[in-house]
């Protein structure tokens, strides 16, 4: 027997036996494999995008909430000094300038 019959025999008993049909499988069983993760991949992404937006409006609020609050005791420290009440402590030192005078 040759090698062109031998070979000739191989794809006579694979197409004859559902070979054809074994390999559509495979191929077909990588493609929705592909088609699966890309979609999974997709909604992940879909599903950080959506938590980086929320996590943006809610640093957007606390940031609003903030000054707010800022403005507000602002408002009552010219106020008092108005009506010549000494604010406590008289001089606040922010917390960067407190980290520069403790490592001197």
């Amino acid at each position: 027997m040759s090698t062109s019959e031998v070979i000739t025999a191989v794809i006579a008993a694979l197409l004859g036996g559902g070979g054809l049909a074994f390999l559509q499988a495979v191929f077909s069983g990588i493609g929705s494999l592909r088609q699966g993760a890309r979609a999974h991949e997709r909604e992940s992404v879909r599903d950080l995008s959506k938590a980086r937006d929320a996590a943006d409006d809610r640093a957007a609020r606390a940031e609003a909430d903030r000054d707010f609050w800022r403005n507000v005791a602002g408002g009552y420290a010219y106020q008092l000094r108005r009506a010549g009440e000494e604010p406590i402590p008289p001089d606040p030192v922010p917390p960067s300038a407190r980290d520069r005078v403790e490592r001197v």
